[in-house]
């Protein structure tokens, strides 16, 4: 080897270390941020669902709170997902699994949860009350949850979200956990869908920045979280129609044994 090329080998080497210590350094301030954000946020989060319980609040100020609160939370998800992204990033992530745990609880908790949000014509919710298994109840809600909270907020132009939330033996050894925005869900492109899948972690899908904002996080942390849950999710769509998302996991996880 020449010494020219034996000074652009040695370049190519410093580059690549240095950028892999960038890397390391973003992780870490990701991590160490959301960390340091989760605590107030969530200490003004329980302030705030302390007040909007009490009952001799004039109607404007209950709204207004409750307006408050929806926003605290989804900042707090937010902040979360950044934390939960920067420890798997340095597979630092660990499940805390759960043997037999009834996942329509789950199921209901969020079905309560988004029955009554403003964006939600209409919430139907189909769960297997027979279905248990050994899951990190918490991760698994933060799944749910997320494909939940995307039905509602990406729908067609002035209309609002139309939602199934099903849970459902799969076979003797998988059961699943369908949500279905159709028919007023935006839907996807057979292009986005590449997108989708591509595992980009800030990907979205250019109709999606169009009706609202979002990180992008959420879709690529869900996948991982089942993954490492032993599951799959998978996604059918159809642009203007809307997209039918399926969990499917084991009833009972390698993290277990």
């Amino acid at each position: 080897m020449t010494d020219g090329g034996e000074a652009s080998s040695e370049s190519h080497a410093e580059q690549s270390r240095q950028l892999e210590e960038l890397l390391i350094q973003r992780q870490k301030w990701l991590g160490d941020a959301s960390h340091e954000l989760r605590g107030p946020l969530n200490a003004a989060a329980m302030s705030l669902n302390v007040v909007t319980r009490r009952d001799d609040l004039p109607d404007g100020v209950q709204t207004t709170l409750r307006n408050a609160e929806r926003h605290l939370l989804h900042m707090s998800d937010l902040v979360q997902d950044m934390f939960d992204t920067a420890k798997l990033e340095q597979d630092a992530f660990e499940l805390s699994v759960t043997p037999e745990v009834p996942v329509h609880e789950i199921i209901d908790e969020i079905a309560d949860e988004f029955a009554s949000h403003p964006e939600v014509l209409s919430l139907r919710s189909v769960p297997d009350r027979s279905i248990t298994a050994a899951i990190d109840r918490d991760r698994i809600r933060q799944v749910v949850r997320n494909l939940v909270s995307n039905a509602a907020k990406y729908r067609q132009v002035n209309k609002q979200a139309t939602i199934a939330l099903l849970l459902q033996r799969a076979d003797d050894h998988h059961f699943e956990i369908v949500v279905d925005d159709t028919p007023n869900g935006l839907g996807m492109t057979e292009s986005d869908l590449q997108g989708l899948n591509s595992g980009q972690p800030f990907w979205r899908a250019e109709s999606a920045k169009a009706v609202a904002s979002g990180s992008g996080l959420g879709v690529q942390l869900s996948r991982k979280l089942v993954q490492r849950s032993g599951g799959e999710i998978t996604y059918e769509s159809q642009f203007g129609a809307g997209t039918i998302a399926t969990v499917r996991l084991p009833y009972s996880s390698e993290a277990e044994s």
